[in-house]
């Protein structure tokens, strides 16, 4: 049984027992936030569920999304989580970005730096890819202060 079969069931036995999740959690042995967590995830939407399980993203992935309102915004950030194969960490800053329109305050100086490794991580695989398809390319890293600075150079000729 998936996420969305789990709060599914859960949610049908509330209103097939006309129970609380309060009720429902001490029935389960589980706390309430737990049932209201799992309960939540039906407001993704079938769409946003297709891609949840297909992208094999966790639980934590999906409702992160839930803070975006609009249900198109949060199909466009669940793509781009699967697509870039994000952390929940990265997910978060990223919804961050989109809901707040700016640099998100609530990850720390240490998922900063790791969202920045991810990034050169996967610049360096593209830089890598680029090459395996026979084109010259070179990727310099330079340190200036608190500052990476990454220049790629491709040679189309």
């Amino acid at each position: 049984m998936n996420m969305f079969e789990e709060a599914r069931s859960i949610k049908g036995m509330m209103e097939m027992l006309k129970i609380t999740q309060e009720e429902m959690a001490k029935k389960l042995g589980v706390s309430q936030s737990y049932i209201a967590n799992k309960i939540r995830l039906l407001k993704l939407g079938e769409e946003a569920e297709r891609i949840v399980l297909d992208g094999r993203l966790t639980e934590r992935h999906a409702r992160c999304v839930l803070r975006l309102d609009d249900p198109e915004e949060r199909l466009s950030a669940l793509n781009k989580i699967t697509s870039r194969g994000l952390t929940v960490a990265e997910s978060e800053a990223l919804v961050s970005l989109l809901h707040d329109g700016g640099a998100p305050e609530r990850i720390g100086r240490a998922q900063r730096l790791k969202v920045a490794e991810s990034f050169r991580e996967n610049l360096h695989r593209a830089v890598e890819t680029v090459i395996s398809l026979g084109l010259s390319a070179t990727e310099t890293v330079s340190h200036y202060g608190r500052k990476t600075y990454i220049t790629v150079c491709i040679d189309e000729s």
